[in-house]
This record gives C-alpha cells, sequence and structure tokens, in this order.
C-alpha cells in the first residue's frame, strides 16, 4: 500500500512538471514566434525593394532618349523584359508596347515583340537620343511593378 502511494506521488509530481515546463516554453517561445514572423516580413519587404531597385531609378525621372534605348538593351540582356512591359510614346505620336503590353490598371500583361527599329530614324518606332522623356512606373492592384513608361516631351 505504501508503495503505490508513493508511485502516485511520483506519477502526479512528474505529470505537474511536465505541464509547468509545457506552460514555461508556450509562454517563452509564443513572443519568439510573433518577433519572427516580423522578422520575415521585413525580410520580404527588403528583397522586394532591393529587387525594384532597377526599375525604381526610372520613377518621376526626366531621361535621354540613348538611356531609353540604354534601359530597353539592358532590360534584354538581364530577362527583366519577360516580367514586365516597357511603353515608349515619342514626339512623332508613335506609342509603342515592347516586350510586354499591360493593360491600364497594370493586371493584365500580355507579350508583344522585342524592340527592332529603335535607332532607325526612318521608322515611327525611332528614338531620339537626344530626344528627353518622362520616365514613371506603372505599378498593377497588388503595388508590383508591371512596366516602365517612357514618353517624350
Amino acid at each position: 500500500m505504501k508503495e503505490s502511494t508513493s508511485t502516485a506521488l511520483m506519477f502526479g509530481a512528474a505529470l505537474f512538471l511536465v505541464l509547468a515546463l509545457i506552460g514555461i516554453a508556450v509562454n517563452v517561445f509564443s513572443p519568439a514566434t510573433e518577433a519572427a514572423k516580423t522578422a520575415t516580413t521585413d525580410f520580404s519587404a527588403a528583397t522586394t525593394e532591393l529587387k525594384d531597385q532597377k526599375y525604381l531609378i526610372y520613377d518621376n525621372t526626366t531621361i535621354s532618349g540613348s538611356q531609353v534605348v540604354n534601359a530597353l538593351r539592358k532590360f534584354e540582356q538581364d530577362g527583366s523584359a519577360g516580367n514586365i512591359g516597357i511603353r515608349v510614346k515619342t514626339g512623332r505620336g508613335s506609342d509603342s508596347w515592347y516586350y510586354n503590353n499591360v493593360s491600364s490598371n497594370g493586371d493584365t500583361v500580355t507579350p508583344t515583340g522585342k524592340p527592332t527599329n529603335v535607332n532607325n530614324a526612318t521608322n515611327t518606332e525611332y528614338i531620339n537620343p537626344s530626344g528627353m522623356f518622362k520616365a514613371s512606373i506603372i505599378r498593377d492592384s497588388n503595388q508590383v511593378i508591371r512596366a516602365i513608361e517612357f514618353i517624350q516631351g
């Protein structure tokens, strides 16, 4: 009888210890989970900002036509052209979408051809190297960059 009582007391003490350890672990790791979620969110935001940096240099700036042509070449060479559209509107009134055509709200992207005649002065796609272009970014409803727009003015 004495043996079963001490076994029951040891079992109860062990159960109490296990429950206490579980409670302590929950109290310690719950705040750590929130901190980890916050850190992950901040890291994702920083990664997105770094990824978008090559496009953001064109946001609300004025650049020359030669810089527009260089941007077209750059995005074609680094593979970015498959992800965004580039709209160029020259002083001749031509309105061309290169690589991808993007809807006015930025949510629909339709592939188009790459620029072929931007250096040919007799073509409507010609971009005057000394012309000045207002550059801006087009984002979709989720604030993802979908296109760069260059309008000669």
